[in-house]
């Protein structure tokens, strides 16, 4: 069985008062002009700003630099391979070493054979005559060569340990530096970028602080009027009035139960049924009955 529904409609009036109705019509024309305005948002140069010519330069600088950086990189490079050959532990592959022994034994050599093997043929010749040339000044000839030899021997040996230690600890801080020494090439280019970026942050800096502004003057207009209404909101007072109708659908039951009750009253016996009482005559002609003209029994 179904219900009755209906539907109604309300229409609710906000009233002001002339203070707030004030506010709201000092706030439309904000409104209206932010509505008609279009905003075109910065691009390009506008919203970034370029490279200076300080960073241009260093950048220039920086690669300009480049194979000279890779020459210093390289040269460590190559000492570090000549170091792990084992070539640099020969003395007789290494130039300098070889130098600095022979700087060292060479006055042991000069002094004896200058003072030392001279001598002892001066002290034979001087003698009996006996003996010059022979066996003794010989063996004390031989003797002075050992020692000048073991002497020379003891000072290469040491100049070469002294020398290679020496050269390697060199020789390895060198390489260990390559790269910071390499890096200081590019520092002027490093120095005059840093200041390009200093100017560069200033002028995106002015860029930003004018697209703000402009983006604020866009948008002043709603910012306002937005103002306008919330005080008028704000202020007390005003009221709101509703109005409407509300219009009752009956269900189909109903409906149907109405028709048939005005049927039944149509067609109800007696007097009472106002259609039995028109049709009673007409029927009573066609029997025989009665007047056909009558309305009567």
């Amino acid at each position: 069985m179904g219900s009755s529904s209906g539907t109604s409609q309300s229409q609710t009036t906000q009233n002001l008062t002339p203070q707030q109705q004030s506010l709201v019509n000092l706030a439309m024309p904000g409104y209206q002009q932010f509505a008609g305005s279009t905003f075109t948002p910065p691009t390009g140069s506008q919203a970034v700003a370029g490279f200076t010519p300080a960073q241009q330069q260093g950048q220039a600088d920086v690669l300009g630099s480049t194979p000279e950086m890779a020459n210093t990189v390289g040269t460590a490079a190559g000492t570090n391979r000549y170091l792990s050959s084992g070539a640099f532990l020969d003395p007789g592959s290494n130039p300098y070493v070889q130098n600095a022994v022979k700087a060292a034994t060479d006055p042991i050599f000069q002094n004896l054979a200058q003072n030392t093997i001279p001598t002892d043929q001066g002290t034979a010749a001087s003698g009996s005559g006996v003996n010059y040339g022979g066996s003794r000044e010989g063996i004390a000839e031989g003797l002075a060569t050992q020692g000048a030899q073991r002497a020379a021997g003891q000072a290469g040996a040491s100049i070469m340990n002294t020398a290679l230690g020496q050269g390697l600890t060199a020789t390895g801080q060198a390489i260990a530096q390559a790269p910071t020494t390499a890096g200081s090439l590019a520092q002027p280019g490093a120095v005059e970028s840093a200041v390009g970026d200093v100017q560069q942050q200033q002028a995106q800096n002015v860029l930003n602080a004018n697209n703000q502004a402009a983006m604020l003057q866009y948008m002043l207009p709603l910012l306002q009027a937005q103002y306008l209404t919330q005080g008028a909101a704000a202020l007390p007072g005003g009221s709101t009035t509703s109005t409407g109708e509300t219009t009752q659908q009956a269900a189909p039951w109903q409906i149907a139960a109405g028709l048939m009750a005005g049927a039944g009253s149509l067609m109800g016996g007696g007097s009472g049924g106002l259609l039995s009482g028109l049709l009673k005559p007409v029927a009573n002609s066609f029997m025989g009955g009665g007047s056909p003209t009558g309305y009567g029994a």
